[in-house]
């Protein structure tokens, strides 16, 4: 999956602030959650009648395994999720075309395999 984005915070050595970078990475999963948001009355009958104010694709991603020396490493990735933790508009190929998401939450998870310096990073993002 390509990632394109303007490397805001915990930048990279040699990486400049406000420029964009590019990353490949490998997932080793994707799964879509569609929603749609708004309320949903429902009457004395039973009948129910729901108000759409917004459709949403949202999709919870964890990536294959990183290390220090991998192609994306454990640098380029959490310069991207801190560069993009505020909101920030970022760039994916998750449907075959590159499309503006965002994360859907202020938080994501490395998780370390074992003792050693090698990572596998989980968060959702939002398409736009």
């Amino acid at each position: 999956m390509q990632i394109d984005y303007t490397a805001k915070r915990s930048l990279k050595a040699g990486h400049v602030v406000d420029t964009g970078y590019t990353i490949n990475v490998n997932l080793q999963s994707e799964n879509r959650t569609f929603e749609s948001i708004g309320p949903r009355l429902v009457a004395l009958d039973g009948s129910t009648v729901t108000v759409v104010h917004r459709r949403q694709n949202t999709y919870q991603l964890t990536s294959a395994f990183i290390t220090d020396t991998s192609t994306p490493d454990n640098e380029d990735m959490v310069e991207f999720l801190d560069s993009v933790i505020s909101g920030e508009i970022f760039q994916l190929d998750l449907t075959g075309a590159l499309a503006d998401y965002i994360l859907d939450t202020t938080t994501y998870r490395r998780s370390r395999q074992g003792n050693l310096n090698i990572f596998t990073y989980s968060f959702r993002v939002r398409a736009l």
